[in-house]
């Protein structure tokens, strides 16, 4: 029998009837008085900047908790779940709070916390920005807590009794329940997966997990160009850094920060982001010399903090990892230097990958079937924000996306059909790990990285020659030794071969097992 899912949407909307009649309901409160109510909640501190703080249980995404009703079958848990959520919410005063995802016209997703989980509407009120009074919204996100939600303080991640459930409609509306977390990320990302999941249902173009810069910069000709990229990752691997650093030195030249994590890439080549309030930063280690954008965003009065250790005189400390290395901050876009009024970028020039890997080359260039297959395989190092127990790990993951939903082979058609409408757009591999192992291990700082971006927008990579990686890298950077880009030469010959052989080995092996994949995508790195 087909679970019927709009038993989610029907238990939501009674537990907010219920808590209307009865006085219990808080109906989208200005941002004072949630800060206010937010101030007062155990735990929360006020840091020297004015800016609130606290903690979060857990203190990262729960994504080995969470199943959705696309790639999963629902049933009886699920009807406990609801059954549990009516119950506990039937007597609790609750918050509720509408936001619009995306710019004018998006989606308004509706937020459901109880009182002492205000601290979630309160951070996550500066992500996105309000919207219009609506009876029916297209997205609910729950939360709620039960007993076993303190236990879960001694708990590691994967022991933790946490559930999740994304109810998927296929008029692309979403109802998200989270159970036993208050992790603001678990809002932020449950608007995420629902934009992923609208995109894929009402519109013909595809939501990617990245971040969009817009840069007017001189090239070497003294000509002037607007430029717009994308930077594509999984958390933590140098998608916010990226994007957000500014390029621009000089007068007439502007840096802009458009989206640090998502929106819709269109068939035209335009691109819609769907944060228009703020952004979600990670902290782990900002300082004015590595980040100083971020880093002064960080100290205003409106910035909200997350599981970020702060001293006993208020001051926050972006290097002290006693609670967790994911540390993270909602800074609102008008307190962050160079945020561009408008979150969407008119034309995508530049689609870049973000990755890891010892044996990759700094940057390289690609034809527009490695590109998407290199989506497809999703290689990066993961993170405290994912699972703080496999931190550091190289990971796999589909199109750099923790919450993709659906047919795999079908959605890298449709990215792939895009991308062929685009002809303007070129397409690179950005390694922001490291180079060699051992004692020839070299570091590829975000300094570097941002110099060979530098180059990369404004036109001085032209001179592009192939490389034993399959890719081309190019001649020369400016600034940067050689072997960033020729990783083969910190290797003999023959390990050289047999790293390269057994990468591309493990790129076939996962290419063959998604299922009626076009031979032009899977074969790549078959030649």
């Amino acid at each position: 029998m087909v679970y019927d899912i709009g038993k989610f949407s029907g238990a939501v909307n009674a537990v907010i009837d219920n808590a209307r009649v009865q006085g219990r309901l808080i109906e989208n409160p200005d941002d004072s008085s949630l800060r206010a109510l937010t101030s007062i909640q155990p735990g929360v501190r006020e840091t020297v900047y004015g800016s609130l703080a606290f903690d979060s249980e857990p203190s990262s995404r729960a994504a080995k908790h969470c199943k959705n009703s696309v790639d999963n079958e629902f049933g009886d848990l699920e009807d406990r779940l609801l059954e549990q959520m009516t119950e506990i919410l039937g007597t609790q005063k609750l918050i509720l709070m509408d936001r619009v995802i995306g710019g004018v016209g998006g989606a308004v997703s509706r937020l459901v916390v109880p009182l002492e989980f205000v601290k979630i509407a309160y951070g996550g009120s500066k992500l996105f920005s309000p919207a219009p009074r609506v009876q029916i919204p297209d997205n609910y996100i729950v939360f709620f807590h039960d007993d076993e939600f303190e236990r879960n303080r001694e708990r590691k991640l994967p022991d933790k009794d946490v559930t999740i459930r994304l109810a998927m409609a296929s008029d692309g509306r979403v109802v998200k329940i989270n159970r036993n977390s208050d992790y603001l990320g678990e809002f932020k990302k449950g608007n995420f997966a629902s934009e992923e999941w609208r995109a894929k249902q009402r519109t013909r173009g595809i939501f990617l997990h990245a971040g969009c810069r817009t840069d007017y910069l001189e090239n070497g000709d003294g000509v002037y160009d607007e430029v717009s990229s994308l930077l594509i990752a999984l958390s933590a691997n140098g998608k916010t850094s990226t994007s957000c650093k500014v390029l621009a030195r000089k007068e007439k030249e502007i840096s802009w920060l458009v989206q640090d994590d998502g929106g819709i890439l269109m068939p035209d080549g335009s691109f819609r982001g769907f944060e228009g309030g703020g952004i979600f930063v990670k902290t782990e280690g900002v300082s004015p010399e590595n980040q100083i954008e971020t880093y002064y965003g960080l100290l205003r009065r409106e910035t909200v903090m997350q599981d970020v250790y702060v001293d006993e005189s208020g001051n926050p400390d972006f290097f002290d990892y006693r609670k967790t290395s994911n540390g993270r901050a909602v800074i609102r876009r008008e307190d962050f230097m160079h945020a561009r009024a408008e979150i969407d970028a008119e034309r995508i020039q530049n689609m870049i990958l973000i990755t890891r890997g010892p044996i990759i080359p700094a940057i390289s260039k690609l034809s527009r079937e490695q590109a998407v297959a290199l989506m497809i395989l999703g290689q990066a190092m993961q993170s405290s924000a994912g699972d703080p127990t496999q931190a550091g790990k190289l990971i796999n993951e589909f199109f750099y996306d923790p919450f993709f939903v659906g047919d795999k082979a079908e959605h890298s058609h449709r990215l792939y059909g895009i991308l062929e409408q685009n002809p303007q757009m070129n397409y690179y591999l950005l390694n922001t790990g490291a180079i060699g192992e051992g004692n020839k291990y070299n570091k590829i700082t975000l300094n570097s990285t941002m110099s060979i971006l530098d180059s990369l927008i404004r036109g001085g990579l032209t001179n592009w020659r192939d490389s034993p990686s399959g890719f081309l890298v190019p001649a020369a950077v400016r600034g940067l030794s050689d072997h960033y880009f020729r990783p083969e030469k910190l290797y003999s010959s023959g390990e050289y071969r047999n790293r390269q052989d057994n990468l591309n080995q493990q790129r076939r092996q996962i290419l063959d097992n998604v299922s009626g994949l076009e031979p032009k995508i899977r074969d790549v790195f078959s030649k």
